[in-house]
């Protein structure tokens, strides 16, 4: 059940339907990514994300390689590809200009269901792996 959650979340990740996505979030959602180190606290501080990532790769499309389902938590393996269409908003707030290059990286996300919405989370993927395919750093 809540590996079809996932699934709609990538989906609706990759459409832009932000409603859908800010429906699936429970009112006390706590993400951390730990490719970027930041914790988002709250519906809006996951939206903002969001509305980062998308803005950033406009053309995104993420996809579930497989799923790990226990009890109320998810573990997905998942594929991102993009092209950088938009400005990158790093941690500390500065951003970087689009590149138009394609990156195509995976990771793992690791999702806490409560109530049938995401609850907690972790994100976990090589960020160097990214930067270096939009040739921010060498290879």
């Amino acid at each position: 059940m809540s590996a079809k959650l996932v699934d709609d979340f990538f989906t609706a990740m990759v459409s832009g339907d932000l409603d859908s996505i800010e429906s699936m979030f429970h009112d006390d959602v706590s993400m951390i990514d730990h490719g970027n180190g930041m914790t988002s606290d709250g519906v809006e501080a996951n939206m903002n994300d969001v509305r980062n990532w998308k803005n950033t790769f406009s053309d995104m499309n993420i996809s579930a390689v497989r799923h790990i389902e226990s009890g109320n938590t998810v573990v997905t393996e998942m594929r991102m590809q993009g092209t950088n269409t938009g400005e990158m908003e790093m941690p500390d707030g500065s951003k970087l200009p689009a590149t138009g290059k394609k990156v195509d990286f995976q990771g793992v996300q690791v999702v806490e269901f409560k109530d049938g919405k995401m609850y907690k989370g972790s994100q976990y993927y090589n960020p160097m792996v990214m930067m270096e395919q939009l040739g921010l750093m060498p290879s």
